[in-house]
């Protein structure tokens, strides 16, 4: 069997052939980021100079990615980062975490910047089934996993950025939120970013 060079037709039954490049290597699509970024299956958000509020609070500042109830894909995130760039006195780390959100969160800031991660330009981005936010207000969230720890009182000098990768570990069904918040206490003069996929329900 040879592979196809190329996209396949996506398909939830049936069979299809397995996918080569121009050069002859074989696309496997579950490994690095490439080939879904390509394919426009792979989306980012970024909320800058935030004032994160705690992970569990209702009125949500920080980066809250919505899976709408109706969307009709799994919320799948990978890549995160956080830069805490000057102090905050009381925040102590980074949270993943998630709520059940059976309705469109209200009071909402969309994320400045947010779209599918093959950048096509600065504004204008083209987005997928959910919404991301860098503030809105949400039924309380509860904790998923633990990102990272930090000193209570960051230090201005030098460099320090704080990043991970989820690799597919947690999926958000339709109707719940996932929500980059603070643990100990609200932070200030923070930036955050997420990418994910979306992927049908079902597969």
């Amino acid at each position: 069997m040879y592979p196809k060079i190329g996209r396949i037709t996506p398909a939830s039954s049936g069979t299809n052939p397995p996918r080569g490049d121009q050069l002859g290597g074989l696309v496997v699509s579950k490994g690095e980021y490439q080939d879904s970024m390509l394919g426009g299956e792979m989306f980012f958000a970024n909320a800058l100079d935030m004032e994160v509020a705690l992970y569990t609070a209702t009125a949500a500042i920080g980066l809250i990615v919505y899976n709408p109830l109706t969307s009709g894909v799994n919320l799948v995130p990978y890549l995160w980062s956080c830069q805490v760039y000057a102090t905050s006195a009381t925040m102590t780390g980074l949270v993943l975490a998630v709520n059940s959100q059976p309705t469109d969160p209200a009071t909402v800031t969309a994320a400045p910047l947010r779209g599918k991660c093959l950048l096509t330009g600065s504004t204008g981005l083209a987005v997928g089934k959910c919404s991301a936010y860098s503030v809105a207000t949400i039924i309380a969230p509860v904790l998923v996993w633990p990102l990272f720890h930090n000193t209570a009182a960051i230090n201005t000098v030098g460099a320090e950025v704080i990043a991970g990768d989820l690799k597919g570990a947690f999926g958000f069904a339709p109707g719940t939120c996932a929500v980059l918040g603070a643990l100990g206490a609200a932070g200030v003069n923070v930036n955050l970013a997420l990418s994910w996929k979306e992927v049908p329900v079902g597969l």
